[in-house]
Formats: structure tokens, C-alpha cells, sequence
């Protein structure tokens, strides 16, 4: 079998084509961190890095949520502690008022009060979050959802919408309560037998009128309302709480889930730069060590025998 030198000088060339590629590849790993520069290199492994990329993905969606969620509850709970105050200071001018050591001019003053009170409410009833939207309206988070009918009473105009957040792939949560089930209507039992549904701040507003009337029977009457409406939002008080303890526990389940997909995504992904770097010595040695021999190699003739 004859080799030609052109034969020879083709092989030569490709190994050591093959051997720069290697090079280069190995380069291009380190320069990036990267087990794989290309998809093509390993489309197996390429797959799951892109599965675990997008569950990874998912999950800080999820932790996002979350922290928007637990912002707009901040709002809604200091709102509500705010409320509940307000109730309860309402409560005791109730007590006081229906002392017989009051007279009208002091229950005049605390109409006052109660007034002042009651516009402090109305404000914290209407209160919007970070983005604008009304926290109180269920779903109608443009619009104010207390203000006043057609008859000057204030009376809620959102619906009874819950709007669920997605926390995780098989759990949401409940971003809102409606504003009518926090500042709660009661049933009032009238004196004639009959009873009908009052409004939570037309239970103030009576509370006031009573004040400036001088009625202390309808004052025992604003005293047990205005307690029923305390004890409702003491428990609009307490879901806040369990909804922030909830969405505490599930940032902690999603910390953990997404410290495993981190991990399991560098090993699949990143690049062991001590291993890479040996096997980049080792195939710079080799392609120096070609190249030198094939310099050699070109530089010989039948002459230099035959001397």
C-alpha cells in the first residue's frame, strides 16, 4: 500500500483540526461556566437543564405572588387594627354615654368624637394599596367601595368577589375578604316585633344621632351594635393574621423547593473548572505535540537519505 505526502499531510490536518475544536470547545466552557456550549453537544442533558430552568422558573413566579401577597395583607391588616380601635374607642363612648352624670351638652361632645371617628373609618374602609387598587372592594378594586347611595347613606358598592392568588401548583389562596363581610351589616330587632338588615355606618350614624337627641334608649341599642361589629372585626383581624401565617409557611416550602431545583440545575449545568481546566492542559499539550511533529514530518525528503 502506497501513502502519498499529500495523504499524509491531510491526516495530519485533520487530527490536528480535531484537536484545535477540542480546544476551542473546552475554552468556549470556561469562558461561559457551562457543561454545554450547545444544545447539540448533549441534547439529552440540554432537555432536563431546560425542565429544571422552567420549574425553577415557576417557582420564583410563585415566591412573587407571595411577596405581593403578603404587601397587600400588611395593608389590609394595619387598616384593620386601626378599625378595630376605632370600634372600641366607639364602644367605651357608648358606655360612658349612657351614665346619668352626662348630661346633654357632654353627650353633644361626644357626638363630636363619634363623628370624627366615624369619617377616620370610612377613610380606612376605602384604603388602597400600594398599586392604587382598593383592598376592600373584592373585585372591584377601581372604584371606592363605601360611599353614598341615592338616599345619602354610606353603603358598600363592590361585590363579594375572592380573588385567588396561585402560591404553588396545586395551592392558591384567598387575596382579599369583601369589604361587607369586614364592615358587616347586623339585624336590628325593632321595638314593634319586626327586624331589618342596618348598614355598618348607618349603626354609627344612629349612634350619633342618639348622642345629639339626648336618646338614651337608643344609645343601649347603638352600645350592643356597635360590640357586634367590634366582635366581627376582631375576627376579620384574626383571618389577616392566618393568612399571613399561611403565606409565611409557603414562602419557607418554596424556599426549600427552590433550593433543591437550584441545585440539581448546577449539576446538571455548571462546569467543574478543575476538571475542565486539567483536560484543557492535556489537550493543549497534545495539540502542541502534534503540531511539532508534524513540522518535522513536512521538513523530510528522500534526500536527506540518500546523502
Amino acid at each position: 500500500m502506497k501513502v502519498s505526502t499529500s495523504q499524509i499531510f491531510e491526516r495530519a490536518m485533520t487530527q490536528m483540526s480535531n484537536q484545535q475544536a477540542k480546544v476551542a470547545d473546552l475554552q468556549s466552557k470556561l469562558a461561559t461556566g457551562q457543561q454545554i456550549a450547545r444544545p447539540s453537544d448533549d441534547p439529552e442533558k440540554a432537555g432536563v437543564i431546560q425542565r429544571l430552568s422552567s420549574a425553577l422558573n415557576r417557582q420564583e413566579g410563585f415566591e412573587s405572588n407571595l411577596m405581593a401577597f403578603k404587601s397587600r395583607l400588611g395593608a389590609e391588616e394595619g387598616a384593620l387594627k386601626s378599625a378595630e380601635n376605632i370600634l372600641q374607642r366607639m364602644r367605651e363612648l357608648a358606655v360612658q354615654a349612657q351614665s346619668d352624670t352626662f348630661s346633654s351638652a357632654d353627650r353633644q361632645i361626644i357626638a363630636a368624637e363619634v363623628s370624627a371617628l366615624r369619617d377616620q373609618m370610612l377613610s380606612l374602609a376605602n384604603t388602597a394599596d400600594a398599586s392604587g387598587n382598593y383592598i376592600f372592594a373584592g373585585a372591584m378594586v377601581s372604584s371606592a367601595p363605601f360611599g353614598e347611595n341615592e338616599n345619602g347613606d354610606t353603603v358598600y358598592q363592590g361585590d363579594d368577589s375572592r380573588m385567588m392568588l396561585d402560591v404553588s401548583a396545586q395551592r392558591q389562596l384567598s387575596l382579599n375578604k369583601p369589604g361587607n363581610e369586614i364592615f358587616s351589616s347586623v339585624i336590628r330587632e325593632n321595638s314593634d316585633g319586626s327586624s331589618e338588615r342596618v348598614e355598618f355606618f348607618t349603626i354609627i350614624d344612629d349612634f350619633t344621632a342618639a348622642l345629639e337627641s339626648n336618646d338614651t334608649t337608643q344609645m343601649a341599642f347603638s352600645l350592643s351594635e356597635i360590640s357586634d361589629l367590634t366582635e366581627t372585626m376582631a375576627l376579620s383581624l384574626a383571618d389577616v393574621g392566618g393568612r399571613v401565617n399561611t403565606a409565611d409557611s409557603q414562602l419557607e416550602a418554596l424556599a426549600e423547593t427552590n433550593l433543591r431545583y437550584k441545585t440539581l440545575l448546577s449539576q446538571a449545568q455548571d462546569l467543574d473548572y478543575t476538571t475542565a481546566i486539567t483536560e484543557l492542559t492535556s489537550e493543549i499539550m497534545s495539540l502542541e505535540a502534534g503540531q511539532s511533529s508534524f513540522i518535522k514530518i513536512a521538513q523530510l525528503s528522500l534526500f536527506d537519505y540518500i546523502r
